[in-house]
């Protein structure tokens, strides 16, 4: 009895099955493989075969294949070619001597002592290929040679994205531009854009010179930006820069360096650090400009110094010395034998100038000295020589104990002479005012005797080991020695008197520390 006649429903369900069958079949359905030559025959051992010769061409699904001579399974529907292999299929050629296709899975792989891929102007050359027509990528196992427009690429491991023009580069990796050579094991290269994308430890050597290294970035090497993410590093002679990201073009030589920002020259001896770098050396005007908790550090044989501010700025010659440097604002300097502060420092390096500016202080030893501008010969081992002016003041606790008691010096115009950053020898001219005080030691403490309050035109300074040790007035002296408790409390201190020992460094990290 026929019940699927009877029944209905199960009349319905068995069609549906059957158009099921028929979509899900016609997905998984392969075309064949057509095929033409100039020979051809059956092998009576091998009956599903066939032997073709003489310029023998294949098509499958848009994709033609050319050789000598081959084997085709057709009921398996898989082709061994032999012999100038060609394949070719919108703009991508493929050269070799043997080939083996499957057209179930559309999968090619291509051997020859030479085997070349061509891909508008993309050149691809290894010993062995296999073209993934699904996936659309040609992918090589055994070292391979790659050329564009410019450049020239090397690696162990490789796979070309036919769709994007896009390279995933592993082991050995090598890229030879005109103006650099880079060495990593993990490289993604976009043809189109000329940019390449690291993932592992990088070395860039440009043609100047310059070393790069990263271990995450990328580099475009058409226009020779250089985008560092990770590991960051770049090497210029004696000069080192680090920094936790960095943008940087090796032909303009012009840069960004952003958050722990490190530069090293071990040739001077000198360390900086800051938040953010930016560099421009082909500039008509090369200068670097550095900011964010900025510190500069010079090692001088066993004394470091420490210098801070807000900003950074340094101007180079067209050979890249450095000219002129400002540190602004909230400028601080700390070394062993001698501290400044100033909202402005301008550096002159021929001439080897600082000119210190906006309430500008420096203390060396037990000396305090201000004005409205403090100008410093410097060069190695220290300072030389100071000029101060106007408003000249010299101060010097006389009395740590009580900070009640301060020897002061004023004037118009100060000029120091200095041996091993200590002062040795200096002049105040110009409405010269002083105050000086007298003590006498004893056993238990020691006795303030009496103050010296006096005037002239111009002063002589002697100082031993940095401590004034003797005073000579010129032109028109007007001194008076009294006791301290029959001078005016007014009379105690000269007009512009301030006493700034809060706002020194200490220490190197007291640079870091406001005025304000």
């Amino acid at each position: 009895m026929n019940t699927m006649k009877n029944n209905p429903a199960t009349t319905r369900a068995f069609l549906l099955v059957l158009g099921l069958v028929s979509v899900f079949g016609s997905c998984f359905a392969q075309e064949k493989i057509n095929y033409k030559s100039d020979w051809g025959e059956r092998m009576p051992s091998f009956p599903n075969h066939l032997v073709l010769k003489g310029n023998v061409v294949f098509e499958h699904e848009g994709m033609i294949m050319l050789c000598d001579s081959a084997i085709l399974n057709k009921t398996e529907n898989y082709i061994s070619a032999y012999n100038n292999i060609h394949i070719y299929e919108d703009t991508v050629h493929l050269y070799g001597d043997e080939l083996f296709y499957d057209g179930n899975t559309k999968v090619a792989e291509i051997f020859g002592k030479v085997v070349t891929l061509h891909d508008g102007k993309v050149t691809l050359q290894t010993d062995y290929m296999l073209l993934d027509r699904v996936e659309n990528n040609v992918r090589y196992t055994n070292k391979a040679d790659i050329w564009d427009e410019e450049n020239v690429l090397k690696s162990q491991f490789g796979t070309y994205y036919i769709d994007t023009k896009y390279f995933e580069f592993t082991d050995n990796v090598e890229i030879n531009t005109p103006n650099a050579f880079i060495q990593s094991d993990s490289v993604a290269y976009d043809s189109k854009s000329h940019e390449s994308y690291f993932f592992a430890q990088t070395d860039i050597f440009t043609t100047d010179s310059v070393r790069i290294l990263t271990t995450e970035g990328q580099y475009n090497t058409e226009t020779e930006d250089a985008v560092l993410r990770r590991d960051n590093c770049i090497i210029r002679d004696s000069k080192t820069l680090k920094a936790d990201s960095i943008l940087y073009n090796t032909g303009k030589d012009v840069g960004k360096a952003f958050f722990n920002v490190t530069i090293n020259d071990t040739a001077n001896d000198i360390m900086t650090r800051s938040d953010y770098l930016e560099l421009d050396k082909k500039d008509s005007l090369p200068y670097a400009f550095l900011t964010g908790r900025l510190c500069v550090m010079q090692t001088e044989k066993e004394d470091t110094l420490y210098m801070h501010g807000d900003t950074l700025w340094v101007d180079f010659d067209t050979a890249m010395h450095a000219k002129e440097l400002m540190v602004y604002a909230h400028a601080k300097v700390f070394k062993k034998d001698v501290q400044l502060a100033a909202e402005m420092i301008h550096y002159f390096v021929d001439d080897s100038l600082a000119f210190l500016t906006v309430r500008p202080v420096m203390w060396n030893e037990e000396n305090q000295f201000t004005a409205d501008t403090i100008v410093l010969t410097v060069a190695e081992g220290g300072i030389k020589s100071m000029r101060m002016y106007p408003n000249s003041f010299i101060v010097q606790n006389s009395d740590t104990a009580t900070e009640m008691y301060f020897n002061q010096v004023s004037g118009r115009v100060f000029a120091a002479e200095f041996e091993d950053s200590r002062i040795a020898y200096a002049q105040m001219q110009g409405n010269v005012r002083t105050i000086y005080h007298f003590w006498e030691e004893d056993k238990d403490k020691k006795q303030l005797t009496g103050i010296n309050i006096g005037s002239s035109v111009g002063l002589k300074m002697y100082f031993k080991k940095g401590k004034l040790e003797k005073m000579t007035a010129v032109d028109k002296p007007e001194f008076y020695l009294d006791d301290k408790d029959r001078i005016k409390e007014e009379d105690k201190m000269l007009k512009g008197f301030i006493w700034l020992e809060s706002q020194r460094p200490l220490s190197p990290q007291d640079i870091f520390k406001h005025r304000d």
